[in-house]
């Protein structure tokens, strides 16, 4: 019982230093693609950083023996949006996976063990232990995908707003997102981001059409890919691009308004619960408690007293 127990807290100790690490080492990947040079020697490497712990060197030669060469370009899609640009990411994705799916389950079964070693109470348990390890650096990319997109969105009415000056001033669409990077940088640091990678495009010969549809292509942005079919088409046609922005920054002031008022009205209903559930019986209990303990003494003293 004691040795279960200590190889219990030993693994999930080692677990939780993992996935701390790879927290710690995904922040650190998102920050150097924030600089244009980093991202460029990002894109460069071929293989695994040379800077990578040791967790992650076993990731990657798991991941290795694990992966399938064929289904890494979703990964890496999903990697990218996420603000993952590493070439080593989906193969050390894969192994910190194949970790996961041995490791919980291995740790799930000391602790059951330890405490009721039912056969039939761990089969379905581990079951869906494994189900669950397996699935959750999946849930856990969806959900960092998901979060960069909703600050890609809060972003985007300020870089309008910018790009407006910026193009209003004279200065060219590129100059003018040059800028808007630059002043964004701390407040926006995923839009610094995808501006320069858009800037390396461009800088590669890459057309602007080109490099503006692979900008809505990484970020899968709603609002981002509208934005950028508005500016290669008043690219094409010839329309002032500055009309087009300060039309895009009102539409994108009015939707972000409504939006809040949306919520706004929402907090009445989200509130019904939290107020009958916590507040209403505590209310109750302060106010009525004492009166009914009262009348419950002044029963029991007539009952008794009779």
């Amino acid at each position: 019982m004691v040795l279960a127990a200590t190889a219990t807290f030993f693994i999930a100790m080692m677990s939780l230093a993992a996935g701390i690490s790879y927290w710690v080492w995904s922040r650190g990947l998102s920050a150097s693609s924030a600089d244009p040079a980093g991202t460029a020697a990002a894109l460069r490497d071929s293989g695994p950083a040379a800077d990578l712990p040791e967790w992650a060197r076993l990731s990657y030669a798991v991941g290795q023996a694990v992966a399938v060469p064929g289904d890494q370009r979703d990964l890496r899609r999903d990697l990218i949006t996420a603000g993952i640009r590493d070439e080593a990411a989906p193969i050390i994705f894969y192994g910190a996976k194949a970790i996961s799916f041995a490791l919980f389950p291995l740790l799930f079964v000391s602790l059951i063990y330890s405490v009721n070693p039912d056969l039939f109470i761990m089969i379905p348990l581990v079951a869906i232990t494994c189900v669950v390890s397996y699935r959750f650096p999946d849930w856990y990319l969806q959900r960092r995908i998901a979060k960069r997109r909703k600050r890609l969105n809060e972003g985007l009415p300020d870089m309008l707003d910018l790009l407006v000056i910026s193009v209003e001033s004279g200065l060219t669409l590129e100059q003018a997102l040059s800028d808007t990077a630059r002043d964004l940088r701390r407040a926006h640091p995923d839009i610094y981001d995808e501006i320069a990678v858009f800037q390396l495009e461009i800088q590669a010969g890459t057309n602007r059409a080109e490099a503006l549809r692979n900008l809505a292509s990484r970020t899968r942005e709603p609002e981002m890919r509208k934005l950028t079919s508005l500016l290669i088409q008043a690219d094409r046609f010839g329309t002032s691009i500055s009309k087009v922005l300060r039309t895009q920054a009102r539409y994108m002031r009015t939707r972000r308004r409504h939006r809040a008022e949306e919520l706004a009205h929402k907090v009445g209903v989200k509130l019904i619960f939290p107020i009958f559930f916590l507040i209403m019986p505590s209310l109750f209990l302060v106010t009525a408690g004492p009166a009914l303990l009262s009348l419950f003494q002044g029963f029991n003293s007539n009952i008794f007293g009779q």
